[in-house]
């Protein structure tokens, strides 16, 4: 599948990487957005754009993966079209995210507070044939 595509963007600047539920896989989802934003020249937005793909590829990781063995992978696509970078991870459930309320200093529950709070805007949409995108957007500080 063309994640650009699918998400209606046509640009050079396209990347996608695969990642399992494992720790060192989705440690290197981060390596990966640091070094895709570095090449486009978007340093600047790396530790925001960085956090927020951290916490979508973490869900996926934690709540859709599992239940789909142990070899299931989902996937990160980012582009950079004018000023705004747009990051999707997609994977096989068709559970929607949920924001909850976490516990105080509890681990756990922030992840889409944090995603709220660093994008312009975030959403997901359902897949076929029954897998989800979820979906973020960054304002870089230059087009």
């Amino acid at each position: 599948m063309d994640w650009g595509l699918a998400l209606g963007i046509s640009t050079a600047d396209f990347a996608a990487h695969a990642f399992s539920r494992d720790a060192e896989s989705v440690q290197g989802v981060r390596h990966f957005v640091r070094e895709t934003l570095t090449g486009w020249g978007l340093r600047a937005c790396a530790d925001d754009l960085t956090n927020v793909v951290n916490e979508l590829a973490t869900n996926a990781a934690q709540h859709a993966l599992p239940q789909h063995g142990k070899h299931a992978k989902a996937w990160l696509g980012m582009a950079h079209t004018g000023g705004t970078v747009v990051c999707a991870v997609t994977d096989s459930s068709p559970t929607p995210p949920s924001c909850r309320t976490p516990e105080h200093l509890g681990p756990t529950g922030r992840g889409l507070v944090i995603v709220e709070a660093l994008t312009n805007q975030w959403g997901y949409a359902k897949t076929r044939p029954g897998g989800k995108i979820v979906s973020a957007r960054i304002a870089t500080l230059h087009p």
